[in-house]
């Protein structure tokens, strides 16, 4: 990602009720760094995705644990990356979502991962000093993710 403006950056916390306050945080942070309103759509589906993901299965115990969101202007649209010191996951090894045949045979959830994939044009992971750092950047009329 080539970033051509400063980070903005956000810290919330891994619970639900949080989630309103970070979707207004990208609305107005990328409005005021005047990213396209479509790649606000793009970055706000793929945070909402990502964290509650992250809330739901990243930590074992009920404490309070910060989640860090980054929002850059790149050159081609915008990247935002998220930290959380939750156990090690890298979405972008998780096997394929393979649709259901038929309506008996779907089961709830398992979509995030399939959606951060198809909106987001780039998508990268790594684990640093005990932190899953999830990068995507989000173009108008992305291709697919490329990790």
């Amino acid at each position: 990602m080539t970033t051509v403006t400063p980070s903005t950056r956000f810290v919330m916390g891994n619970d639900l009720a949080e989630l309103r306050r970070m979707t207004q945080w990208v609305q107005e942070s990328a409005g005021a760094a005047g990213i396209a309103p479509e790649v606000v759509r793009i970055l706000d589906h793929c945070a909402n995705e990502a964290v509650v993901n992250i809330i739901s299965y990243a930590y074992e115990d009920a404490k309070r644990h910060d989640i860090v969101l980054e929002l850059n202007k790149t050159a081609h649209g915008a990247g935002l990356v998220i930290r959380d010191d939750g156990k090690p996951f890298n979405m972008l090894e998780a096997p394929e979502h393979r649709p259901a045949e038929n309506l008996a045979g779907a089961q709830i959830g398992g979509l995030g991962i399939h959606l951060i994939r198809r909106m987001a044009a780039r998508c990268d992971y790594r684990r640093e000093g005990g932190f899953n750092v999830l990068s995507l950047e989000a173009q108008p009329n992305p291709q697919h993710c490329n990790a």
